[in-house]
């Protein structure tokens, strides 16, 4: 009993000391915790930070997935508008067709019967059709292509190749062009010191260079093709040659073939480093010029030839990318009869892996440069009996924020 008393007693004498302690604070705080120290309140910061950081990333994602679900849809659309489009302009071409062939012979043949139909209303004009189908690129060219083989191969089948927005794939096109533009330089150095010294390692790091230049703008070139850029297939079949080619050069040991071929094929090198930065001044005025026109896309590359099919050009221009092609032009050829030549020396050396690439390199180069200057002339004739819808403006709807 007595221990009974003692402790409510003990008990008494704390509420009645806690209750004066709550009534001197005023709000309902012990007087002995002690005081919220700066690193406590600094933790509270970043830990309030990081909850609203919490709620923006969850915004974001949503954000993402409605942007993903919506780029699907709008696929989906757009595969079925470019079916339409194609079908029309192939049908309305048909009986235009069909019309000349009646209007030159002055019945219908047998071979349009299947025509009949469209033949018999008034055809749309070709301008008109022209219009459209620029209009479809417009659309096509604000959505990303499926990625090729190679990329998935190398990144992966989700890996994030669309860029946005079209900022953004504008400025990977820069890097890409301004990568290859530094490559070119660095080679050139590496060169001059291979000649100059004649050591086999620094022909390894040059060769190893290369491997790595091949490589890399290969899968740049397929990122940027996703992205809307135009780019030969020859261009791309070129660099997975020329990988192959500095792979097998790379590994070459030391031997009579390779003190014979080493200094045709640095000096051939050197040239090629010129070459290809005469190539850069030449096309980056040129595309400057046609994208400025609104004659090109804005995500049309810097390579090889910069010859844009689908591109046309004002007649001042013309005259003036025309000549500076001119003086481009017997570099070029003169470049790819070396690849030529080289191709030949080494088949004499029976050296024959190696023959064989620059023998299909320099084959390809040279069709490629001859299909180019025909299609300039042909382009030349074009532009004197254009009509003035074909003159217009291809990729005038491209937005550029």
């Amino acid at each position: 009993m007595n221990n009974r008393k003692t402790a409510s007693a003990g008990a008494s004498a704390g509420a009645t000391a806690t209750a004066g302690i709550t009534n001197g604070n005023g709000n309902g705080t012990a007087a002995d915790s002690p005081a919220e120290s700066p690193e406590q309140a600094r933790l509270a910061e970043l830990l309030a930070g990081l909850k609203a950081l919490e709620e923006k990333a969850a915004v974001y994602d949503s954000l993402a997935k409605q942007i993903q679900t919506h780029e699907q849809v709008c696929l989906k659309d757009l595969a079925a508008q470019a079916k339409a489009v194609r079908s029309f302009i192939k049908s309305q071409q048909r009986a235009a067709t069909a019309a000349r062939k009646t209007s030159k012979h002055g019945d219908r043949p047998v071979a349009a019967a299947a025509t009949a139909v469209e033949s018999e209303s008034k055809p749309i004009p070709q301008s008109a059709l022209d219009s459209l189908d620029r209009k479809l690129q417009d659309m096509e060219f604000q959505f990303p292509r499926p990625p090729s083989l190679i990329l998935r191969l190398a990144l992966g089948s989700c890996a994030p190749f669309a860029l946005r927005p079209l900022k953004l794939r504008i400025a990977y096109k820069r890097d890409y062009e301004l990568f290859k533009l530094g490559m070119t330089i660095a080679s050139t150095v590496v060169i001059a010191a291979c000649l100059a010294t004649g050591s086999r390692l620094l022909d390894a790091v040059y060769e190893f260079l290369m491997l790595y230049y091949y490589c890399t703008i290969t899968l740049r070139e397929h990122l940027l093709v996703v992205n809307g850029s135009r780019i030969r297939k020859w261009w791309l079949v070129h660099h997975y040659f020329s990988i192959i080619l500095s792979g097998v050069v790379l590994i070459w040991p030391p031997s009579d073939s390779y003190t014979a071929f080493r200094p045709l094929f640095l000096w051939f090198c050197g040239f090629l480093c010129v070459l290809q930065v005469l190539q850069y001044r030449y096309q980056t005025s040129r595309l400057y010029a046609l994208v400025a026109l609104d004659k090109a896309r804005p995500m049309d590359t810097v390579i090889g030839d910069g010859v844009l099919p689908a591109a046309r050009r004002s007649d001042h221009t013309n005259v003036s990318v025309n000549r500076a092609f001119g003086f481009l032009t017997p570099f070029l050829v003169v470049g790819q009869g070396w690849q030529l030549y080289i191709s030949w020396t080494l088949y004499e050396l029976y050296v024959l892996a190696v023959a064989i690439l620059f023998g299909v390199l320099g084959c390809g180069n040279l069709f490629v440069t001859a299909r180019t200057v025909l299609s300039k002339r042909a382009g030349s004739l074009v532009l004197k009996d254009a009509s003035p819808a074909a003159s217009q403006p291809a990729f005038s709807g491209f937005k550029r924020d």
